[in-house]
């Protein structure tokens, strides 16, 4: 990264504090990569989960793409990101990444987990690879949030002007 993170803090994602600044060289610098220290991916909402999510608790991050989220959970007692795109991801102490798709995961893994203890997050995941994510994620996590936007893209733009600075 060659502009100062305390420079530019006002014009960056709102946790792009927390990013070591190896892992973005290594994220950014990947071919097609979408994200940007200025957008690292909807992280507010991941933000406002982290304090709510207690600590002693697992995250699992259904369709988790390049995981910055990762750090943003780094605290609590282990990220699992879940996503079936070969990219290049953020990935704190705690974190383990599956590489598959989210019915996969909940197949083969779910079972393993302590749901009682288990938070997961399945937030702007479409219905990829043929499945209904956001179903699948309610149906089988006790604690759970999804979140999709509905509407167009002009709609959504005009709603997340105030927050991100977007134009139409």
């Amino acid at each position: 990264m060659t502009e100062s993170k305390e420079a530019v803090r006002g014009e960056m994602d709102p946790a792009w504090h927390l990013m070591p600044e190896d892992q973005a060289d290594r994220v950014f610098g990947q071919d097609m990569c979408d994200i940007d220290p200025t957008f690292l991916g909807f992280t507010d909402i991941y933000l406002a989960l982290s304090h709510i999510i207690p600590t002693h608790w697992t995250v699992v991050d259904l369709g988790c793409a390049y995981a910055p989220q990762a750090h943003i959970f780094k605290n609590h007692k282990a990220y699992i990101g879940v996503d079936a795109s070969d990219c290049e991801r953020f990935s704190a102490p705690n974190t383990t990444h599956y590489r598959m798709t989210i019915a996969e995961f909940i197949e083969h893994h779910a079972g393993a987990l302590n749901l009682d203890q288990t938070f997961a997050i399945c937030s702007y995941v479409p219905p990829w690879y043929g499945a209904d994510n956001l179903r699948l994620a309610r149906e089988n996590f006790k604690n759970v949030f999804t979140y999709y936007p509905a509407g167009t893209l002009q709609e959504f733009v005009k709603w997340r002007q105030p927050i991100t600075g977007e134009r139409e």
